[in-house]
């Protein structure tokens, strides 16, 4: 969803803890598959706040027999730069919100914080960030604007893990975005209907009851380009059914312009269509 959390409207958008002080260098690196280490007395969770309005994060507690199905994070090393060692904000909370959000979507939706200047003098575009445990930080890939999914590793969310930043204390803030978690060879029409449904449960699982009434849901899930004139194809097995232009004006998950071709669930197409998008186009709920 162009779920980024920003002022006014549905989801609990987020607002995380600015930065925290520098982290001490970690010990000597242990495996993360490692037993679990009581939480620090000092761990500072993020308030949370939602899409298009601010709002203090939701606690989640999700239940420990529940099966959670496995989610893929790409993380990537970076050898030219020195790791980041600012402490941005505890790990544990975002990860118990991003683990409700993956349950109660069966995997079709994961959490992303997009992080925000907090000061005039802070900068996105060279942003690194990492996730600390016991062991070394773990590198995770940062997006073009500031925006990460938030990874799912029982074990650094037992260890009072943390996620470390390159910048300031204070510089970066940061909101909760949803995304759709669909391979983009899998979308049709059925698909897209399903992955609706399963943001909109998802929004109402860590939204807290009290603020539901005032609390906008997902409306749309939209294929956009950075450009007008890209258009999605419908296919009925090798056989084109229809081109549907993508010229929709939106924003995306960075507030960004962007054109789309937007669905609200009550298309009439039959299911099984396959939705084939441009190479540069990108999936966003709305």
């Amino acid at each position: 969803m162009r779920t980024w959390i920003a002022s006014a409207g549905w989801l609990c958008v987020v607002s995380l803890g600015q930065a925290q002080d520098h982290a001490p260098p970690p010990v000597v690196p242990a495996q993360l598959q490692s037993a679990s280490v009581p939480p620090a007395a000092d761990t500072v969770s993020p308030p949370l706040a939602p899409a298009t309005s601010a709002a203090s994060a939701p606690e989640v507690t999700a239940p420990a027999e529940e099966a959670l199905p496995a989610q893929t994070v790409t993380i990537t090393a970076s050898s030219d730069a020195k790791a980041p060692r600012v402490r941005f904000t505890a790990y544990r909370e975002s990860y118990l919100t991003a683990r409700k959000v993956w349950q109660v979507s069966s995997g079709s939706v994961v959490m992303a914080l997009r992080l925000i200047p907090a000061k005039l003098s802070a900068t996105i575009d060279d942003v690194r960030v990492a996730l600390q445990g016991n062991g070394a930080p773990m590198p995770i890939k940062v997006s073009d604007g500031g925006v990460f999914v938030v990874p799912l590793n029982d074990d650094i969310a037992a260890q009072d893990g943390t996620f470390l930043v390159n910048k300031g204390r204070g510089e970066l803030t940061a909101n909760i975005v949803l995304q759709p978690a669909v391979a983009r060879d899998a979308w049709n029409v059925t698909r897209v209907g399903q992955v609706l449904h399963d943001a909109r449960r998802a929004v109402r699982a860590i939204t807290p009851w009290y603020k539901r009434p005032f609390a906008s849901d997902v409306q749309s899930l939209a294929f956009c380009a950075a450009e007008r004139g890209s258009a999605l194809q419908l296919m009925d097995g090798e056989q084109l059914i229809a081109t549907l232009p993508m010229n929709e004006a939106a924003v995306n998950d960075i507030n960004q312009p962007v054109f789309c071709k937007i669905f609200d669930g009550e298309d009439k197409y039959p299911g099984h269509y396959r939705v084939v998008m441009p190479e540069q186009a990108t999936v966003l709920l709305l």
